[in-house]
């Protein structure tokens, strides 16, 4: 009898580590998000795959695409674009893969528009063939899944940065930012950076509007969130005053 439960032990034990192991790389993400830190995000990627490659299920696939994605988001912060074309490769066949999937197709195609943006921001000669690209695959997004997070976020995104003469609207990008938000709030999502990051960015997009006292609001909300979120309590915050 103690064999047979000497033996049941290890498929549970297993059975538990493949179970936590999307939740600890989430954490993960969120903490290399908070601290700006790429070594962080490339050990992330690395466990990633190495989760993927161990169970290659379409979650685990679309938790290694995220993950390499927020890599490259934090290549933008000091334009390390060596680090940027290690993996951005990967991240694009991987998030092209899940535009086939039924639960991962809108979010897919929108992580994707987005890449291309961060192409075409290394490569500006890049936006005559990624950019109308990139407005396909969002509004292939917005189509498939609407009210997604991710999906608002990065059409957000791409309001915000897209200058106004080729449809940028940065009063768009606000309403989408906030929208975002809600539905990260509504699911209920912990350890989401992208919910942080959306804060950050509504408040920038106010205080660029001269609404500096909505903008401290939202930054004291974000604080209240992630009292270690220091680009917001450390930066964002006091360059109010």
């Amino acid at each position: 009898m103690k064999t047979n439960v000497k033996f049941m032990i290890v498929p549970v034990l297993l059975l538990c580590m493949a179970m936590t192991a999307p939740q600890e790389l989430l954490r993960m993400n969120y903490l290399a998000y908070l601290n700006a830190d790429k070594e962080i995000w490339k050990q992330n990627v690395a466990l990633a795959t190495k989760i993927y490659q161990e169970d290659p299920t379409v979650d685990n696939l679309a938790n290694l695409a995220k993950t390499e994605f927020g890599l490259l988001n934090i290549t933008m912060k000091d334009e390390d674009e060596d680090l940027f074309d290690d993996y951005v490769d990967n991240c694009e066949d991987h998030l092209k893969e899940l535009e086939d999937d039924s639960k991962y197709s809108g979010e897919a195609k929108a992580l994707l528009s987005s890449l291309y943006g961060y192409k075409m921001g290394y490569s500006p000669w890049k936006s005559m063939t990624l950019g109308p690209k990139s407005s396909r695959l969002l509004d292939e997004a917005l189509d498939i899944d609407p009210e997604s997070p991710i999906v608002l976020k990065m059409l957000a995104s791409n309001k915000y940065f897209t200058p106004a003469m080729w449809g940028g609207d940065v009063d768009k990008s606000l309403q989408l930012f906030e929208k975002s938000s809600q539905r990260f709030e509504e699911m209920g999502e912990e350890n989401s950076w992208m919910h942080l990051d959306n804060l950050a960015w509504q408040g920038i997009i106010l205080t660029e509007k001269g609404e500096k006292e909505e903008a401290k609001v939202i930054y004291e909300k974000a604080a209240e969130m992630e009292p270690e979120f220091h680009w917001v309590t450390k930066v964002l915050l006091p360059g109010l005053e």
